[in-house]
């Protein structure tokens, strides 16, 4: 308060402060009204096959609009004769907020890190593993925000080997308390090491069973079935069994039907071999993969087993093939008049 009041007093003039006010009003046009603009101009003429380049537009716009509304209050203060400590305290607040800005910059560029890559590694004729991506984008993110931070408290003076010493006797002493973290952390760098699933993949696990949406330090997402978004610890998925469907040719679609005891040889020949016939005229199917038979009489019925062999692309929603399967045996019966029998043994869902 005194150095503001002795500015007031002995240093205070209105040409200069007036000044001022001009150059934060033109610092205020210039990042809104010049910088915005010519941001977008750049973008919009930037080709889709140079699409990086808007992202890296899109990155450092606002870092770049904060160091110049920053660069313009330092330079007003210069004008308006601000005392000396007031202008020290300028400068070294203007550098921290440089740094933050390229940080910032580069934290938000890592959004699009995979866009980066895939743009560089066609150049060098490498391919960019899909599940690798998030997990490296936090933390590239992390390392990226760390060393803004370190640079800034040490451009500050602070010492930072003394806070990091600092941090570590602290997290010495919750380290009991994060076992469960770090076996998440261990977890997912096994996953991204081993591959054994891809972003966008339909996995199955005794966990869940879905979509693999995305992979964190913590856990993995999973969009089921039924739209629901999972979230399992990478610890509980790592040590589990894994069947990623997506990377499979073909998949058996097996359905058990039991059939009333009144039913006769020659409906359950009839019905058989219309069974397979119906199957084979679909070309979702492998060819002759089609099996329509009773495996075993039981006391409530017979056995009445139908599988075949499912063509698996990108775009096969299995579930709905199979269910299509069903309705075609269930009308394929009901056009025979083969009653099912009443059972409460539980039928295998493969």
């Amino acid at each position: 308060m005194n150095i503001l009041q002795r500015w007031l007093i002995n240093s205070f003039d209105w040409q200069a402060i007036g000044l001022a006010l001009i150059i934060l009003i033109i610092t205020i046009i210039v990042t809104k009204g010049i910088v915005t603009p010519l941001f977008g101009q750049i973008e919009k003429r930037v080709s889709k096959r140079f699409s990086i380049w808007r992202d890296i537009l899109k990155a450092f716009e606002r870092p770049v609009k904060i160091a110049i509304l920053f660069a313009g209050i330092v330079w007003a203060l210069h004008v308006a004769h601000a005392p000396r400590t007031i202008l020290h305290y300028a400068h070294d607040i203007n550098k921290s907020v440089l740094i933050f800005s390229v940080g910032y910059g580069i934290y938000t560029l890592m959004t699009s890190l995979a866009d980066l890559l895939r743009y560089f590694g066609t150049k060098v004729h490498i391919e960019v593993d899909s599940i690798v991506m998030p997990f490296l984008k936090r933390t590239l993110q992390f390392i990226v925000m760390a060393l803004t931070v370190t640079m800034i408290l040490s451009d500050w003076g602070i010492n930072v080997n003394g806070v990091f010493a600092g941090l570590g006797l602290a997290g010495l002493a919750v380290s009991m308390a994060a076992q469960d973290p770090i076996k998440n952390l261990l977890g997912g760098i096994i996953i991204i090491t081993e591959k054994p699933f891809q972003i966008g993949d339909n996995i199955e696990s005794p966990s869940v069973a879905g979509v693999a949406e995305d992979i964190t330090f913590r856990s993995t997402l999973i969009r089921t079935l039924d739209g629901a978004l999972v979230i399992v610890p990478n610890a509980t998925l790592s040590n589990e069994p894994i069947t990623n469907w997506s990377r499979v040719v073909t998949r058996k679609i097996g359905l058990t039907f039991y059939l009333s005891l009144d039913t006769t040889t020659q409906e359950i020949i009839a019905a058989s071999e219309d069974t397979m016939a119906k199957l084979a005229q679909d070309d979702h199917f492998v060819e002759n993969s089609a099996s329509a038979s009773i495996s075993q009489v039981l006391p409530e019925g017979y056995e009445f087993d139908v599988s075949v062999m499912l063509k698996m692309a990108a775009d096969t929603n299995f579930a709905g093939e199979r269910a299509d399967v069903n309705m075609t045996v269930m009308r394929i019966l009901a056009d025979h008049d083969i009653q099912l029998a009443v059972t409460n043994r539980l039928i295998p869902n493969s």
